[in-house]
């Protein structure tokens, strides 16, 4: 059955989508991206289950609509995937942060009136809202209190996502740059992102181009062909040590969810490359002497991010979030 969009997608359309229409009659909506870097059209289908198109920046709204049928095999077969192995959309009971050891109990607590009535008395608060919904966030020790529309489980997983990661940069820099310094890293500074397909990334001093990202499927099946001699692993940077060489490393908020041991493995991995700007033999060496375990936690760091909790996935439109 043919891909269709609603409309021809104007060149300066402030929200353009693209309609998909599956054999039993499923109709799924991508946005439309335009970027520049991008040699032709791409769909990616987010953890979420939001549909993404991105398409080459000067490519027509006519070549974009006839490109859409060729999506649809591709689509058919990963939509089946997500419906089978989509997490059902509930909030959690409890969120675990094991680097702190702390343990916060979530609870809807009635309306907005009634959290703002309450605020006083909290150590931190977050407004969430989409559109004209709105959701209020408490935080006391060792409870998440949240004061909103109690169907809207979307909105309650965007403050619980907030307010972790409000946590992840006040708790991972430092843990960071602690390992860091005890073992002799030149390190210029951590940030805190919400990355959307990897745990994290490091770039060198004068290097535009970040190491290879720690994450996804994608990425580790790419660093077990490496692994395997499937591919060359000098990239740009060859086999070069830059010990001497300050780096910057970002770490996704959601490190902060994994227990200490896989964190750590998750830094050291980073640090690494900022001798080793390769997933090289060079690399792995560097890697088992501050991580001797180092395969099996790649594969864990993999499961992890698999594993993901409903309200802690990537979303598809971050931007559409206020």
């Amino acid at each position: 059955m043919p891909a269709k969009t609603a409309a021809p997608l104007p060149p300066d359309a402030q929200n353009p989508t693209a309609d998909f229409i599956l054999a039993d009659g499923t109709r799924l909506t991508a946005r439309v991206r335009r970027s520049s870097r991008a040699r032709q059209a791409r769909l990616s289908l987010a953890p979420d289950g939001g549909l993404l198109l991105t398409v080459p920046g000067r490519c027509p709204p006519a070549a974009v609509e006839q490109a859409l049928p060729h999506f649809l095999p591709w689509l058919e077969r990963a939509w089946r995937r997500h419906q089978r192995h989509a997490p059902e959309a509930v909030l959690p009971r409890a969120i675990v942060l094991p680097l702190p050891g702390l343990e916060f109990q979530v609870e809807m607590s009635g309306d907005l009136a009634e959290g703002r009535r309450r605020s006083q008395a909290c150590t931190r608060s977050l407004l969430v809202s989409r559109g004209a919904r709105r959701l209020l966030l408490l935080e006391t020790p060792g409870r998440l209190r949240l004061f909103g529309p109690p169907e809207d489980a979307a909105l309650g997983a965007l403050a619980l996502r907030r307010w972790c990661r409000g946590q992840a940069a006040r708790l991972l820099p430092p843990h960071l740059l602690q390992l860091a310094a005890g073992a002799g890293f030149s390190l210029a500074g951590v940030s805190v992102r919400d990355q959307r397909g990897r745990w994290g990334s490091c770039s060198r001093a004068g290097h535009g181009a970040p190491a290879r990202p720690r994450g996804g499927v994608s990425g580790f099946r790419a660093f077990l062909d490496k692994l395997l001699g499937g591919e060359n692993d000098s990239g740009g940077t060859g086999n070069r040590d830059t010990s001497a060489a300050a780096g910057r490393i970002n770490l996704n908020w959601r490190a902060l969810l994994l227990p200490v041991p896989l964190l750590e493995h998750l830094c050291w991995h980073e640090l690494c490359h900022l001798r080793q700007m390769n997933h090289s033999p060079a690399f792995r060496a560097e890697l088992a002497r501050f991580s001797p375990h180092w395969p099996d936690m790649e594969k864990a760091l993999t499961r992890a991010w698999r594993e993901l909790p409903w309200w802690a996935l990537p979303v598809s439109d971050p931007d559409g979030e206020r």
